[in-house]
């Protein structure tokens, strides 16, 4: 195996020395060597890589919330690591760079906690869609594989040897390198190499060719029933923790392709205003609904899972998890709609998009797809390309008023009057979640309505609403006045059954190629 040295210049007196310099500048020479053949074996040539986590804070990090893991996590750094943490007890999430990386060599040091899993991803997406660095506990079975999240993929692997390198209980070094459209990736544990892969393909969705670099803290428990039992069996224990630190990385020259940022919507020409946008909405009669209501169990002592007693539970862990559990869950609250409203029955489309804007922003449009797609959802809309939509729009029509629903009325239209979540199983037939068949979104209306008859209220899209994110797991009684980023909600086809339900509360950027919006209509 290929080892990195640092170049080492001793710079000699033309006089000989003395015999006993000459033995001092032995002993030093050989430290030197060890020295240098220590670090060599450790950490990458700082002349080549650069840190990507200071050690101090969480500067040039972010934490998804759009990810089906959830999107609060407890993240912070102590003693130069960063340190994850489940919360509320039982939710997870990813913590991304700000930055996309294309091609890179990635070195940090990882130290996990038995029973616990997690991941690192490679070119993610903002909700996490990517090739996955499965993180098993402290090196349990798993820890090093290669696989697809939230997406299947051509490039895998698997580690049979584990056991042979890996430090129980101590920090161990990774080492990956990631290269090319169609990918080849190798991995390194400690200094010694693991696999080497590459896909038959670009397996990430619309064909991205970079993506951050995100770690991923795994959910245990979830908000609605699991069939079959609990999530997961419970495997994330209470206060465990999954860190990093010495956290580096060297970006490469890609080594096929030129990314192309594409063509500008100001370089279109907006066409004249057409006489009427054809959109069809539905009538929501007023109502209540409970909001924000979160209920955990925990399992009870002793712990009778067929697994390694060095992932079993203590007593005193069962104990932890009911006061966890107890600390985080909530009781929610009632919002009354006393009004009816209209409500979009489809997501906007393209072809109504471009109908008023004059240019279509999708990526998944009809020359990716190689067929017409004037009835998928519109999407890689920001909230801003929103707000243009609608003075344009409005501008147009003179017996109507269109702007997004708030997060209360887009949740009220979306649980069509049911108290209790859908199942898994009814969700996967009712929404277009998770990697569909082809990867794309899906024209408007092709699955089962609500029974309000709202289509597509979960799935294919994540849906732009008016309110501000509150940073919070649900939104509060009242929607903030002000803040940074929009809520999001309803899922989309990278969503898993966790985040693709109504009262998930997201917010953006989102991934681009999945985010769109539905409208509120309403009488000037």
């Amino acid at each position: 195996m290929a080892k990195t040295t640092l170049p080492l210049q001793i710079k000699l007196p033309i006089s000989l020395p003395s015999p006993n310099l000459i033995g001092r500048m032995s002993v030093v020479l050989c430290l030197l060597l060890v020295c240098n053949f220590c670090f060599a074996q450790q950490v990458p040539n700082p002349q080549e890589f650069g840190p990507i986590f200071n050690g101090k804070d969480l500067a040039g990090w972010h934490i998804s919330k759009t990810n089906h893991h959830g999107t609060m996590g407890n993240f912070f750094v102590e003693n130069g690591a960063l340190v994850m943490k489940q919360y509320p007890y039982g939710q997870g999430g990813i913590i991304l760079t700000d930055k996309k990386y294309r091609d890179f060599e990635l070195s940090l040091e990882f130290k996990g906690y038995p029973g616990t899993n997690g991941g690192i991803f490679l070119r993610s997406s903002e909700s996490g869609t990517a090739y996955q660095l499965e993180l098993a506990g402290d090196g349990e079975r798993g820890t090093g594989n290669l696989i697809g999240e939230l997406q299947r993929t051509t490039a895998n692997a698997r580690i049979e040897n584990l056991e042979e390198v890996w430090k129980k209980g101590d920090w161990n070094s990774f080492r990956i390198r990631f290269t090319g459209d169609t990918p080849k990736i190798s991995l390194w544990i400690n200094s010694q190499k693991m696999w080497d892969a590459e896909g038959e393909r670009n397996d990430l969705i619309g064909d991205a060719k970079e993506g951050m670099i995100a770690f991923q803290l795994h959910w245990s428990a979830t908000l609605q029933p699991v069939p079959g039992g609990r999530c997961c069996d419970f495997s994330w224990r209470p206060e465990a923790s999954h860190q990093f630190r010495n956290i580096l990385i060297k970006e490469l020259k890609p080594e096929t392709g030129v990314i192309s940022s594409g063509s500008s919507p100001s370089e279109k020409t907006v066409p004249s205003a057409p006489d009427s946008i054809e959109m069809e909405f539905v009538r929501i009669e007023p109502g209540k609904m409970l909001v924000g209501k979160i209920e955990i169990e925990c399992p009870s002592f002793p712990d009778t899972r067929d697994i390694p007693e060095e992932s079993k539970w203590t007593e005193n862990e069962f104990k932890l998890c009911q006061e966890m559990a107890e600390r985080d869950s909530r009781p929610g609250f009632l919002v009354s709609l006393d009004q009816p409203y209209f409500i979009g029955k489809y997501e906007v489309t393209q072809e109504q998009w471009e109908k008023v804007m004059g240019f279509n922003p999708s990526l998944f449009n009809e020359e990716k797809l190689g067929e017409p797609t004037e009835s998928y959802p519109v999407d890689n809309v920001t909230w801003e390309m929103v707000q243009d939509f609608l003075k344009k729009l409005n501008s147009m029509d003179t017996l109507y008023k269109y702007r997004l629903p708030s997060e209360f009325e887009w949740e009220y239209a979306a649980r069509a009057g049911n108290e209790e979540l859908l199942s898994w199983t009814e969700t996967r037939e009712k929404a277009w979640i998770q990697q569909t068949d082809k990867g794309t979104t899906k024209p408007v209306g092709t699955k089962e309505p609500n029974l309000w008859g709202v289509h597509d209220m979960l799935g294919n899209v994540w849906e732009w609403v008016e309110d501000f994110y509150n940073n919070e797991i649900f939104a509060g009684p009242v929607p903030p006045a002000k803040g940074e980023v929009h809520v999001l909600k309803g899922g989309s086809i990278t969503s898993d059954v966790t985040n693709a339900t109504y009262l998930f509360h997201g917010a953006g950027p989102g991934n681009g190629y999945d985010v769109g919006f539905r409208l509120v209509r309403e009488l000037r």
